[in-house]
């Protein structure tokens, strides 16, 4: 009986070990199904992957071969229906008032070597960059367009003006062949800065910012310096006529060279003007650009802005650059030899002038205030007149 049950437990054990051993084998054959099964999905996903970026790819390449086969035309309205067709003229514009959007100033790329202090400053608004670079001083004046004053570039000590131009005041402005506006002043300043010499007869442009209520300019300022009427003042009131000369060459040829360039500087006075006294030799420059424009000849105005108004304005409703600009040099030369400020253009409709001068100087007066525009010199006919000589 003993060696029976010996017998049989031994088999009964035999086969449990043979049933473990076949459970471990089932189980292993999962385990390996599981990961053959996991190892296929992740196969057919990376092949889905391919798939899709090989499509894309293709579909990528199809596009660009789409788009280089469309002409530029096709192109150019693509990009206009974006930019909602803007205007590709070159053009005037008057405010009236209302001024519409202005270009601003835009920074130009980062360049690889650029310091950190170069990142911090482009985040600045324009009001803390232009607080940033320069220091505002004492007011120089109020003008019918705006606030100047003194002040000087921090990094050299420069010194400069500092023209302020609320947004409702601004009158003028330029429309480029890329549809911008920005304020007429500005545009005429960025061209004479572009194609004129250094020391021209102009005062130059430093910088310039926009705001949300105004527009700041920063201009040159040569020293020392005052405005023409001021210096006829301190002469007291009137100046001799050989240093009168002087002074209308330098204006007659600083006038030629905008019309070259096509500026119509519109509002010449003797307050526009500055007198630099350096070195005991003058030198005249011409400032305050904010009622000038680009001009063509022949081209006729019909709304005045300045202060000499020429009497064809008057009689035709209309003016011209060319002739008006001749009017006004007039109309400055009897302001340094009068004895008295004119303010009205009703002294050259009467002709109730003093004419204590040289019979050449009352000549070039009478050609430039003449009252027929037609019949005025041109810029090139006052520079060679006898009495400039």
């Amino acid at each position: 009986m003993g060696n029976v049950f010996g017998k049989d437990l031994n088999s009964e054990e035999e086969d449990v070990e043979e049933e473990d051993v076949m459970e471990e084998d089932v189980e292993e054959e999962d385990v390996e199904e599981e990961d053959v099964e996991e190892e296929d999905v992740m196969e057919e996903d990376v092949e889905e992957e391919d798939v899709e970026e090989e499509d894309v790819v293709e579909e990528a390449v199809k596009r660009k071969a789409t788009e280089d086969d469309q002409n530029p035309q096709e192109k150019c309205r693509r990009l206009d229906s974006i930019h909602n067709e803007m205007p590709s003229t070159s053009k005037d514009l008057e405010s009236r008032n209302e001024p519409v959007a202005v270009l601003t100033q835009r920074s130009p790329k980062r360049k690889a070597d650029d310091e950190p202090g170069e990142t911090m400053k482009r985040t600045l608004g324009p009001s803390a960059m232009f607080k940033a670079k320069y220091q505002q001083l004492e007011g120089l004046g109020e003008g019918g367009f705006g606030f100047v004053f003194a002040g000087y570039r921090k990094a050299d000590y420069l010194d400069v003006v500092i023209k302020h131009i609320p947004k409702d005041q601004l009158i003028l402005y330029h429309e480029d062949n890329t549809g911008k506006l920005i304020p007429m002043e500005v545009a005429v300043m960025l061209k004479l800065a572009a194609v004129s010499e250094r020391h021209s007869a102009h005062v130059g442009l430093l910088d310039w910012y926009e705001l949300e209520e105004e527009v700041i300019l920063v201009l040159e300022r040569p020293m020392p310096a005052v405005d023409l009427l001021q210096y006829i003042l301190a002469k007291g009131g009137c100046l001799e006529e050989k240093e009168a000369k002087i002074i209308m060459r330098q204006l007659v040829d600083a006038a030629i060279d905008l019309q070259e360039k096509h500026i119509f500087h519109r509002h010449i006075k003797v307050e526009n003007l500055l007198v630099e006294t350096r070195k005991n030799r003058l030198k005249v420059r011409v400032i305050d650009f904010g009622l000038s424009c680009f001009t063509e000849e022949g081209e006729k105005y019909e709304t005045f802005y300045g202060t000499h108004i020429p009497p064809e304005w008057y009689s035709r409703r209309h003016y011209m650059a060319g002739p008006t600009t001749a009017y006004q040099i007039g109309a400055v030369l009897v302001d340094m030899l009068q004895n008295t400020h004119l303010r009205s253009d009703i002294f050259f409709l009467r002709k109730e002038i003093n004419w204590r001068f040289s019979e050449n100087c009352r000549n070039f007066i009478k050609a430039c205030l003449c009252e027929d525009p037609d019949q005025r010199p041109t810029l090139e006919q006052l520079r060679d007149h006898r009495w400039m000589r």
